[in-house]
């Protein structure tokens, strides 16, 4: 079964089986996005209940027409792991360390490193939040151009272009 199909039954006739079968699809994979952003265990645990909780309170908002719903998934993923982000940021509990890029190396690959990306992400929600999304999306979410491009209504050569023009913004503010 689709997952606009799955959606259906659960906003028509709420579906318990279909929910679960939904939830089943992309819980590894929204876990797996929010323990990178989030650099714990636990609270990406936390954090994966609570995105599909708010995910099925908002269902109804879901629009096929506009973006699929893995897309639309990522963005309520997205809206709340920012909220969290800002939040330990307030609380104190992320305290960014002071790496460099290492010279050479692709920028996704440094951006492995949880503290420097922590880091990254920072400065870029800072000074350009659409490449900060453009850039949590295709790292972190691990999301193609294209359904990046349907999630924030950009076409994907400016999804890429603006992807590529932050990853030189942060190599020329993070390289010695």
């Amino acid at each position: 079964m689709t997952d606009e199909q799955l959606v259906f039954l659960i906003v028509s006739f709420g579906s318990d089986k279909a929910k679960e079968r939904l939830i089943l699809r992309y819980y590894d994979q929204l876990y797996a996005f929010a323990y990178r952003r989030l650099d714990n265990a636990n609270d990406a645990y936390d954090a994966a209940q609570e995105i599909f909780i708010r995910a099925m309170k908002a269902l109804a908002s879901f629009d096929k027409r506009r973006a699929s719903f893995k897309t639309w998934l990522y963005a309520v993923a997205s809206h709340y792991l920012r909220d969290c982000f800002k939040r330990r940021c307030v609380e104190g509990i992320h305290t960014p360390m002071d790496e460099e890029i290492p010279s050479g190396e692709r920028f996704e690959e440094a951006a492995e490193s949880r503290a420097l990306a922590a880091q990254i992400m920072e400065y870029l929600e800072k000074s350009d939040y659409c490449a900060y999304q453009i850039v949590e999306l295709k790292i972190f979410g691990d999301m193609t151009f294209e359904e990046i491009g349907a999630m924030l209504r950009l076409s994907p050569n400016t999804v890429k272009t603006r992807y590529y023009a932050a990853v030189k913004k942060c190599r020329k503010e993070f390289s010695p």
